[in-house]
């Protein structure tokens, strides 16, 4: 027998809601306030920073509002880190403000980088000075002066410093829709140079959020 054919029929059992990643944390945030929602990853379980939901909205909520110091909505802005809390907090503070996050991969070189920023138009860019064996800034520093769209960048190492730009300001935040473009996410590029790939929502289904 020969498999012409490969069909799943869509779930209908259940509403399905469109909304956007930042209304997803409000909402969660409202139903389970004082429920943990990150978990700093760190060896030693007394280094392990911790968030609840409400925590994890009012720091994604400042976030926004610095970036909306620096960027208007619409714009893309970039991280160049592994998994740590602060990247998480920024991706929620960057939809509420309705910026589009560029993710770049921690392990690209100089060469990498400068196309990614590139071909995105990053206006902004997150980033740790080095990581393993990777001089992240070096490689910044090399390539920034043909990255004419890119106008900031920030260490996560100066990340208080960034959420205190803020002041006492506290600029309303942008309306986002479910539509909206929401990250630019690059494919691995093995095939030739890396495709970016927009997501423009999430369309959670009783709490469990599932992307397209």
């Amino acid at each position: 027998m020969t498999l012409a054919r490969s069909y799943w029929p869509a779930d209908t059992s259940e509403e399905v809601h469109e909304t956007t990643i930042g209304d997803a944390l409000r909402n969660a945030a409202s139903a389970a306030a004082d429920r943990t929602a990150l978990v700093a990853g760190m060896p030693d379980p007394a280094d392990r920073r911790r968030w609840t939901y409400a925590e994890l909205l009012r720091d994604a909520e400042l976030v926004a509002r610095s970036l909306l110091t620096r960027f208007e909505p619409g714009e893309h802005v970039a991280v160049w880190a592994p998994n740590i809390p602060e990247w998480v907090i920024l991706q929620y503070g960057a939809a509420l403000a309705g910026l589009v996050l560029v993710t770049v991969n921690p392990a690209y070189t100089a060469t990498e980088l400068e196309y990614v920023l590139r071909q995105s138009r990053a206006k902004g860019l997150f980033l740790l000075p080095a990581y393993r064996a990777n001089p992240m800034a070096k490689s910044l520093e090399s390539v920034r002066p043909r990255l004419p769209d890119l106008r900031e960048a920030i260490l996560f190492t100066e990340w208080q410093g960034f959420l205190a730009s803020a002041g006492s300001a506290e600029p309303s935040l942008p309306e986002v829709r479910p539509g909206d473009a929401a990250a630019l996410l690059y494919t691995s590029g093995t095939t030739g140079f890396p495709k970016g790939a927009v997501l423009k929502r999430i369309r959670p289904t009783r709490g469990s959020p599932a992307t397209r």
